[in-house]
């Protein structure tokens, strides 16, 4: 029987998915739900609906938390800042992060990646206390079926559509993935130049966030001794193609191709090493909100059978 791997037709993964790049030595069919990936998300915390997957990062961290069966590979097909989707009401009196204390600002789900990554980095560079903020997840989520911590120290309500809130001025502030729905009415950017907030933080922290990562049951990846070498090595040769190919006017995670290579950000590369400040940063930012229980070391995430 075939070994599943979940890869998309975007990015790297394309190459992946069309069939150009192959894991060699193993029988490794890609498929992609029909639901996009959101609808395999919540099967990772029962039965994973792939043999491999690709998960965010914080779904990963919450998932070894509470203790499922699964691994890391180091393979990160989505970088980004989410400072890019960040987005106020005109009208709620936000100028700069800290204006966001005591706001009513929401986010996709407690747990949810790309709003871990932002409001971590909201507190280390501009002094935002997150526990000041009214917080509202919107449903449904990922993460909503999932039993992992919340910590009582954060003021955390349920929520809808979060553009028509922010649009009516029931949310003052939304921190959406990737860049956000297009700006109009009374939704601005939380950033007046979010790009720069976004070279800001990296200057500071040296981090180019990873968005999603590759994890694997860990029954697969024991029965199949170089396994997760093989995938990894497809992973960089699809990655090798991606950035061969990729125009400056194109974009990735809402960020100009063109703005990532000026500033050395592309290309980026997989692996533990190239990627260790980011997951130990991601990993204190989960533990700081209180949706895990437990600081991980990098090594404990990844498969010890590839690099």
């Amino acid at each position: 029987m075939a070994i599943t791997l979940m890869a998309d037709h975007e990015y790297a993964a394309e190459y992946l998915a069309n069939g150009t790049v192959k894991v060699q030595g193993f029988d490794v069919e890609t498929a992609w739900p029909e639901g996009g990936a959101g609808a395999a998300y919540p099967s990772f915390f029962t039965e994973p609906a792939y043999d491999m997957m690709v998960v965010p990062i914080t779904n990963y961290l919450i998932a070894r938390d509470i203790g499922r069966p699964v691994m890391g590979l180091p393979v990160f097909p989505d970088v980004s800042f989410a400072h890019v989707g960040a987005q106020v009401n005109v009208n709620a009196g936000i100028s700069g992060p800290k204006d966001l204390e005591g706001k009513r600002v929401g986010v996709r789900g407690w747990g949810f990646n790309p709003g871990t990554w932002v409001r971590g980095a909201l507190a280390d560079v501009y002094g935002l206390d997150l526990t000041k903020v009214h917080w509202v997840e919107a449903e449904p989520n990922s993460l909503m079926r999932v039993d992992y911590p919340r910590d009582p120290r954060f003021s955390i309500s349920k929520g809808g559509d979060q553009v028509a809130e922010l649009e009516s001025g029931e949310l003052d502030a939304v921190l959406f993935d990737r860049s956000g729905p297009p700006l109009g009415g009374n939704r601005a950017r939380l950033f007046e130049d979010p790009l720069d907030a976004a070279l800001t933080y990296h200057w500071q922290s040296g981090i180019f966030p990873v968005n999603i990562m590759l994890v694997a049951k860990q029954d697969v990846l024991n029965a199949n001794p170089g396994l997760a070498q093989a995938v990894v090595d497809a992973c960089d040769e699809a990655r090798r193609l991606y950035y061969d190919n990729v125009s400056d006017d194109d974009e990735h995670m809402g960020l100009p191709i063109g703005w990532l290579r000026e500033h050395s950000l592309f290309p980026h590369e997989n692996g533990l090493e190239s990627n260790r400040r980011a997951i130990e940063t991601i990993v204190r930012y989960a533990a700081d909100l209180g949706i895990i229980s437990r600081r991980f070391t990098p090594e404990e995430l990844f498969f010890d059978g590839a690099r």
